[in-house]
Order: C-alpha cells, then sequence, then structure tokens
C-alpha cells in the first residue's frame, strides 16, 4: 500500500473510534508453559472502543476490560482544546463535549478493580499525522480557530497548551503510562524539512521535561508504528529515537502486520518476519517497551480499492494472540493494549461509504465475534491471564 493509503486508513480508523466516543478445531496453546513455571513480564487490555453507537456497547467494553484484562487504555485522538488549555488549570471551559467526555472515563475508569493499571495515549498531531492535531471543543476535529491553524509544534503556545491538557488529564485519570504523542514515526515521516524536524523535537523536549517534573510517577512514552523490518521507514524510525531517546521512559509500538507489512500470506502468522516485534530493540535499543495498539483479524479480509488482500480464520487469530504473547514477553514488554475487544459489524453497517469500505481493516479483530461470542483467541489471552506478572 502507498502511504497515502495508509494515512487516509488511519483517518478512517480514527473518525469511528471519535464517532463512537460521542454518542475448526481449537490452537495449541502456548507450549508448555503453566500458571505454575512461567510469568508474563506485561499487563493486558483494551481500549474503549465500543461495538456499537449504544449505551449498552460502551457498557459491556469497560465490563470486558476490567474481567478480562488488567489494563485499561484511553485513546484520545481527535483534537486538542488549545485556547482553553493554554490556561493551565482551566477545565471548567473547556467546551461541554470534551468535559463530558473525559468526566465519564474518570467515572467509568474509576469503578474497575482496584489493581487496573490505566494507560492514556494523547495524539497533538492530526489523523493523517501531517500537522497539528484539529480543535476539540463541541465536537472532535473542529478546525483550528486563528492564530492556532497558522502555529507549527515548536510554537511556544502550542507546547504550553499541549502540555497544559496532558497534565490536566493526568491528575483526572491517574495513569500509569502516558503515551504523548501517538505513532510520532508517522509524524516524522511527513515533515519535509530539516527545520520541521528540528521543530518537533523541541516538542518532545519540552513536553516530556514539563510532565516528567509534575508526575515523576508516570511512565511517558512516544509510540512507533512498526513496519516491514529493515524497511527505509524502520531505518527513520531509528533516527528520530537517536534524536529524541533522552525523552522517554519507555517506548511503545502500533503494529498491525496483517495489513501494515508487505510479507506473503499476512493472515497467517506463521509467515511473520522472525524479528516483526523484536526489531523495536534495534531502533530503540536499551529502553523498555509497550504494545500501546495491536489486533489480528479473524475473518478473511478483501479491501480492492487499497489492495489489500488477507486470508485468516479464528484458529489463526488465536495463533498471533499466542505469538504476540511469547514476542512481548521475550522483550519484556510492560503492556499490551488490544485495540478492539468486540467485533464492531454494527457499528460498521452505519458507517457511509467509502469510510465503511475502509473500516473493514479493523471491524473483525475481535477477541469476541459480532454475536458477542468468545473466539479462540480468547482462550489463549486467558491463559496469559492467569499467568503472575513478574
Amino acid at each position: 500500500m502507498t502511504g497515502e493509503t495508509t494515512k487516509r486508513l488511519r483517518r478512517i480508523s480514527v473518525g469511528i473510534c471519535l464517532f463512537l466516543v460521542s454518542c475448526g478445531g481449537k490452537p495449541n496453546k502456548s507450549s508448555d508453559i503453566s500458571p505454575a513455571n512461567f510469568n508474563r513480564s506485561f499487563n493486558m487490555g483494551f481500549t474503549t472502543w465500543p461495538y456499537a453507537a449504544t449505551f449498552e456497547a460502551v457498557d459491556r467494553v469497560y465490563s470486558t476490560i476490567d474481567s478480562e484484562g488488567d489494563l485499561i487504555a484511553h485513546h484520545l485522538d481527535g483534537g486538542i482544546p488549545w485556547p482553553e488549555a493554554l490556561t493551565q488549570d482551566n477545565f471548567d471551559n473547556y467546551g461541554q463535549n470534551v468535559k463530558d467526555d473525559i468526566l465519564s472515563r474518570v467515572n467509568r475508569t474509576s469503578a474497575l478493580s482496584s489493581d487496573t493499571k490505566v494507560y492514556l495515549g494523547v495524539s497533538p498531531f492530526s489523523s493523517l499525522r501531517d500537522g497539528l492535531a484539529l480543535y476539540w471543543k463541541d465536537g472532535v476535529n473542529e478546525p483550528l480557530p486563528s492564530p492556532w491553524d497558522s502555529l507549527s509544534i515548536g510554537n511556544d503556545f502550542v507546547i504550553a497548551a499541549y502540555s497544559n491538557f496532558l497534565d490536566e488529564l493526568i491528575e483526572r485519570l491517574n495513569p500509569d503510562y502516558v503515551n504523548y504523542a501517538i505513532e510520532a514515526n508517522e509524524y516524522y515521516h511527513n515533515l519535509s524539512t530539516d527545520s520541521e524536524r528540528l521543530e518537533f523535537i523541541k516538542f518532545i523536549s519540552y513536553v516530556y521535561t514539563f510532565l516528567k517534573s509534575r508526575h515523576p510517577e508516570v511512565q511517558f512514552m512516544t509510540s512507533f508504528v512498526l513496519t516491514d523490518p529493515g524497511s527505509g521507514k524502520m531505518l527513520e524510525a531509528k533516527e528520530l529515537f537517536l534524536a529524541i531517546k533522552d525523552y522517554h521512559d519507555l517506548i511503545g509500538v502500533s503494529v498491525y502486520p496483517y495489513a501494515f507489512f508487505s510479507h506473503t500470506d499476512k493472515g497467517d502468522p506463521k509467515n511473520l518476519p522472525a524479528d516483526w516485534l523484536s526489531q523495536i530493540t534495534n531502533i530503540a535499543p536499551n529502553k523498555s517497551y509497550f504494545v500501546a495498539e495491536t489486533g489480528f483479524i479473524a475473518e478473511n479480509l478483501s479491501i480492492p480499492s487499497i489492495g489489500l488482500n488477507a486470508q485468516s480464520d479464528p484458529n489463526k487469530q488465536a495463533e498471533f494472540v499466542r505469538r504476540l504473547m511469547l514476542d512481548a514477553n521475550a522483550i519484556q514488554a510492560k503492556g499490551i493494549v488490544w485495540y478492539s475487544s468486540h467485533d464492531f459489524d454494527d457499528l460498521w453497517a452505519i458507517i457511509p461509504p467509502p469510510q465503511q469500505d475502509l473500516a473493514l481493516i479493523w471491524r473483525d479483530t475481535g477477541l469476541y465475534d459480532e454475536n458477542l461470542d468468545p473466539r479462540l483467541s480468547l482462550d489463549i489471552w486467558r491463559e496469559w491471564m492467569s499467568f503472575s506478572i513478574q
């Protein structure tokens, strides 16, 4: 797929997610491991993405997070309340849509098991990762007001407003982990000049320094999109890491190999490159790691308009979950976020074309299918949940 196609896909996924906020045989188990002789390095959980635009769906997803995991992921990628956040401790003057969303997350998160870890991911970038995040006030991704529509990411106002907004979220959600630049290498890839890249590095350094001084107990990261190991984009990701390596407590990854890798028969995890995940240890050596976003289809996927075809089934999805767990444990990852706990066929049915076509990429990645029945992959997931964290 072209870079432009990848951008379009990410834009569609973000739009769907933010709309929701507003409103065979059994596979082999993880060979010769058991709670008595094996540990996991990571917490496991899901985002709050519902499978339908209903309160019932939201309730069920939060219930699933509580019963099937020990981590909740709040993924905010629909803009920033830029002018309101420029003044610190100004939550009462945020747009009502912003306040309602945040307070709902706070209330629902507080009702989870007390040992649930909290991950917060926020993006300062547009959904295409090619500019500043849009405005969040009465709704997500509204046009930027003046003068924000002309400011660069290294502008002092931008840095101050973004830092204040994250500071507010951290105070309210009390996260253990904060991703303060979702898919940072995609944004870096889209910058065309050295001066723009230097401004981005300035942004990263200032935001991290401010937030870490305010919240020394929080583990801060940016996340990197993983594609084919050794590719030009992964070499570029290493270049970015070297420039910002001092502004992380750990490194996050976003990885959907059935869609964004180029190996043959991508729907079968047996064909994954050996270093599909461990490549992050070469890109960003001597750090801790966190799988901030992943998933795998359990049904065949065909989108002729973008040239994407992948043949999969519930057994193959379960095999990917097993492989994910083993490989994440091998790099001592601190967390795994499976993005969508449920297939979202009900939501997909009301998405208008052409967005509906592109939404197929993630529709069938749930550990529960469209009928809310558990898939084989949930057995593997539960097995790993039974292991102690070391």
